[in-house]
């Protein structure tokens, strides 16, 4: 016969592991896991395995049986059964990135808040679920069935760490990935990146004033709205006349700017701009330097491959340009991010990022961006696709997840949906994104300088955290 028992209210046991938490969490900051080259024995660089033996020897200490699979993704492991539920969280994070002011790699505890890289995405949930399920056991709940939590090493990077762990371990009945915010996100659209390249200098534009691009160069893979772009042209080849013509039309745009460099060498820099109610938020920077090099009329020596740019994405979101146009009711509608742009002497290169509905076919979709990009010279290249997850409101993991939040909030659980994406991906519907970010809660600024957590936000978290995994490990007469 399973273990039963009374339902139990225990998200508040998780309190006297405060000061541990802020420490721990505060300490696996301190450690910097960004993936770097493989070693032996260390798929994703030193600094990731680093992270993963120090929660799997932190985990042991607090008496867990522990295993490290050949380095990709370890867990620890509590409760008994022959089900299996889960936690996966991530050590690995983006890099540092500029604009810091603190050190990013300081693990500072300053004014109620934990400070660094990973605080928020995801160290600081990966410690609070190594406690809450230190938590269950001090309580002697064993449960009906085994309580994994997983700590993955490449969530930034493509999850591949999750293909090697789930084809060496079993996959489990249910779980989820404090990666996200409350109360459940049931919901991750399709998301794939296409790089679009042009080698060379690419189609030439017969009869206009030549106005050769030196170099392009706009966003970054840490944030999905470009700010700048910038580009170097020459003007050797203008005459007075037409370079002012170009500076003139330079000061006309809000957004761009200008500055002249040695060797009639002007550098261009354009910006984003707000955009009311667009998904993106803005006008993209790089979008703007397409339109703007192309209202130039003068040969870039790529401006085909602007063209592609201007014409099929532009300020333009929903993929209409590119007939792929799409939503359903789960997922909301397809949204396309520009992301990347850069140009030398091997061509030029710009970053796609496709977030689709659940119920479409992202190869279709992919197939239909390619076939347009061929017509403007432009080869397509898929370099990550993450299949959509959809886990239906009466699955068991939901109707768990959905007491245990609405049990220690006093809110309804309803159901959220996501672009991005979190380890639930890998769990073939049966997980969902829960925590650890608390709704109305400010910007933590994941990805970002100056990432942090607030202490009492974690611990807010991890009071649901806790009677989460409560749900997931046992069966109650609730």
């Amino acid at each position: 016969m399973g273990w039963r028992r009374l339902f139990m209210i225990i998200g508040h046991e998780i309190h006297k592991y405060r000061e541990a938490i802020a420490a721990g969490i505060s300490e696996l900051v301190q450690i910097r896991s960004v993936q770097e080259a493989p070693e032996p024995g260390k798929p994703f660089g030193p600094g990731v395995d680093r992270a993963l033996r120090h929660m799997l020897g932190l985990a042991e200490s607090l008496g867990f049986e522990t295993t490290n699979v050949d380095g990709y993704a370890g867990h620890a492991e509590y409760g008994q059964g022959g089900g299996l539920a889960a936690v996966l969280v991530h050590l690995d994070t983006v890099e540092e990135g500029e604009g810091w002011t603190y050190p990013p790699l300081g693990g500072i505890i300053e004014d109620g808040k934990i400070i660094g890289r990973g605080a928020s995405d995801n160290k600081g949930p990966a410690v609070v679920a190594l406690y809450a399920l230190k938590t269950l056991k001090d309580m002697g709940i064993a449960g009906n069935r085994r309580l994994r939590l997983i700590f993955g090493t490449n969530e930034e990077s493509g999850m591949k760490d999750l293909d090697y762990y789930f084809g060496k371990e079993p996959l489990p009945e249910m779980a989820f990935a404090p990666d996200a915010g409350y109360p459940i996100f049931n919901v991750e659209m399709g998301n794939m990146n296409v790089e679009l390249s042009c080698e060379g200098r690419g189609e030439a534009a017969e009869g206009k004033p030549k106005l050769p691009l030196l170099s392009l160069k706009g966003g970054n893979t840490l944030t999905l709205i470009p700010k700048t772009c910038t580009a170097l042209v020459s003007l050797a080849n203008l005459d007075e006349r037409q370079a002012e013509d170009v500076r003139r039309l330079v000061e006309s745009h809000a957004n761009m700017s200008a500055a002249y460099a040695p060797g009639k060498v002007l550098e261009l820099k354009a910006d984003n701009e707000p955009a009311e109610g667009g998904p993106t938020g803005s006008r993209n920077a790089i979008a703007n330097m397409a339109a703007f090099l192309l209202l130039l009329d003068m040969d870039t020596g790529v401006n085909g491959f602007l063209r592609f740019l201007h014409e099929k994405l532009g300020a333009e979101t929903n993929g209409l340009s590119l007939g792929i146009a799409c939503s359903d009711s789960e997922s909301g509608g397809l949204v396309v991010y520009l992301r990347t742009i850069t140009y030398g002497p091997g061509g030029a290169r710009a970053l796609c990022n496709i977030r689709y509905p659940v119920s479409q076919n992202g190869e279709r979709i992919f197939a239909a961006v390619s076939r347009i990009a061929q017509g403007y010279g432009i080869a397509a290249e898929q370099t990550r696709h993450l299949l959509p997850v959809y886990v239906p409101e009466t699955h068991p993991v939901i109707v768990r997840l959905s007491r245990a939040y609405e049990i220690m909030t006093g809110e309804k659980a309803v159901m959220l949906r996501m672009g991005a994406g979190t380890y639930a991906r890998k769990l073939r519907n049966n997980g969902v994104a829960f925590g650890a970010g608390l709704p109305g809660g400010v910007d933590t600024h994941v990805h970002q300088a100056d990432e942090f957590i607030f202490i009492d936000d974690m611990m807010r978290h991890a009071e649901i955290c806790l009677q989460g995994m409560y749900e997931l490990l046992t069966d109650n007469n609730k």
